[in-house]
């Protein structure tokens, strides 16, 4: 099968190797041109050094080619970029089936399903506890396809025998699994950056995930997508992880630097940080009381001492 994925990064690199090793032909479009060309011509991705780009891989930094002879489209981008890559995508997507792979939300907090909709018919999210350092490898990994009535037929395209694929009906369950538990994985890292302990992590872990299930429930997600690999799953890898770049963020901020400096430093985006800018407004419109989300927001925002958020709850 030909498959488009839209990013270049470490989970799309990483994606792409997986796919190239399953027989597929895989096209990536890189936004930087000049990344786009040495990823190409040298079949190495800077984010991601463990990974060889197979010969049926090719990059490129015009959406055309990417897109010209392609059955799949994986959505690999930043999630605050996600609207702006699908507006240049558009005159050449031809209502194939897409997959979310971004986590976090679209713009007004809205679900990146709904942003998909005005471009397929056919729109999945692939979602649950894989780090891209170890997909890349081909070390033992579990995913979820949520989404429409062909996820069957889509799953034997990435499932091998160590990589399993879960199927789902639940796409707004995963969404808010897969956008809210990188706030989780900062707070950790904050905890760790200051020495507070593994019962903290814990009670963090656990406190958080009952709040993401809340406001999961709200918006309309199933109970059980909570506690499977694209809820519980995701939570224990992206928290406890060396490969989180989420946890890094946040225990950079609990060692006493400025966020900004702390972000500015990055390579790679921490979805949480940006995640977390929403939670007031999840508050507001579904009117309940998310503390411990809250808690990392003032954390962040307004430099709230964590011992006190902690003590609070």
């Amino acid at each position: 099968m030909n498959i488009s994925i839209l990013g270049g990064g470490s989970w799309g690199t990483a994606l792409a190797v997986h796919l190239a090793g399953n027989g597929h032909t895989i096209t990536i479009w890189e936004f930087f041109q000049e990344q786009a060309q040495k990823m190409h011509e040298e079949r190495f991705c800077p984010l991601l050094p463990d990974a060889k780009l197979h010969e049926n891989i090719s990059v490129f930094s015009d959406m055309e080619p990417v897109l010209s002879e392609s059955e799949l489209v994986l959505v690999v981008v930043p999630s605050d970029k996600v609207e702006k890559t699908m507006e240049t995508a558009a005159p050449f997507l031809k209502n194939r089936p897409l997959i979310i792979c971004s986590k976090g939300f679209a713009h007004n907090v809205q679900l990146l399903s709904d942003v998909m909709k005005k471009y397929s018919s056919d729109v999945y999210c692939l979602y649950g506890p894989t780090h891209a350092e170890e997909v890349c490898k081909g070390m033992f990994s579990g995913i979820v396809l949520a989404g429409g009535a062909r996820k069957e037929t889509l799953k034997p395209i990435f499932e091998t025998n160590t990589f399993k694929v879960d199927v789902s009906d639940d796409i707004i369950g995963v969404q808010v699994c897969a956008a809210l538990k990188n706030i989780l994985a900062v707070f950790i890292g904050v905890l760790d950056g200051m020495g507070l302990g593994d019962n903290a992590k814990a009670f963090v872990m656990t406190k958080g995930l009952a709040e993401i299930q809340r406001v999961g429930l709200k918006w309309g997600a199933s109970a059980e997508t909570f506690v499977g690999l694209a809820g519980m799953g995701d939570v224990i890898v992206t928290c406890t992880s060396q490969h989180s770049r989420n946890r890094y963020a946040g225990q950079e901020v609990g060692k006493g630097r400025p966020l900004d400096d702390v972000l500015k430093g990055m390579t790679m985006v921490a979805e949480g940080v940006t995640t977390a800018k929403c939670i007031p407004e999840l508050v507001k419109r579904f009117g309940i009381k998310l503390p411990l989300l809250q808690g990392l927001y003032d954390i962040l925002f307004t430099q709230k001492n964590p011992v006190e958020v902690l003590q609070k709850l």
